[in-house]
C-alpha cells in the first residue's frame, strides 16, 4: 500500500514539474534574421515569434498567436508575407533606403514589441 502511494505521489510530482517548467510559456522571444535589409540584394528578413519555457528553450507542443502591424516604412516594403501557422513574417524591400518598424503583439506577451529593420545601401558585413 505504501509503495503504491509513493508511486502515485512521485508520478504527480513529475507531471506537475513537467507542466510548470517544460510546457508552460514563460516568455515570448522575437527573432529577426538577418537584422537588416540591403537595397540591391535579394535578401528577405524573417521575423519569428517563439514561446520559451523556464529553461530558456522552445516550448514543445505549444504555439503562440501573434499579430504583425507595419508602423513605419510601408512604402519601402515590396513583399510582406505572414505565415500565421508558424508565426513568421517574410519582408522584402523594394529597393529604397530607410527603416521599417513593425509592431509585434503576442497573446502570451505582456507588452507589444517594436522591431526596427534598417534598409541599407550596402552590406555592413563586407569591409570597404
Amino acid at each position: 500500500m505504501i509503495a503504491i502511494l509513493f508511486i502515485v505521489t512521485v508520478t504527480v510530482f513529475i507531471v506537475v514539474f513537467l507542466w510548470l517548467y517544460l510546457f508552460n510559456i514563460y516568455e515570448v522571444r522575437i527573432i529577426v534574421s538577418p537584422e537588416y535589409l540591403v537595397v540591391n540584394e535579394k535578401l528577405k528578413t524573417e521575423i519569428s515569434v517563439i514561446p520559451i519555457n523556464s529553461f530558456g528553450h522552445k516550448v514543445a507542443y505549444r504555439k503562440v498567436k501573434a499579430t504583425f502591424t507595419i508602423e513605419e516604412g510601408k512604402e519601402i516594403i515590396k513583399n510582406f508575407i505572414i505565415n500565421s501557422d508558424s508565426n513568421k513574417v517574410l519582408i522584402e524591400s523594394n529597393g529604397e533606403n530607410g527603416k521599417i518598424v513593425i509592431l509585434v503583439k503576442a497573446n502570451y506577451g505582456i507588452f507589444p514589441t517594436h522591431v526596427e529593420i534598417p534598409v541599407l545601401l550596402k552590406n555592413p558585413d563586407i569591409p570597404k
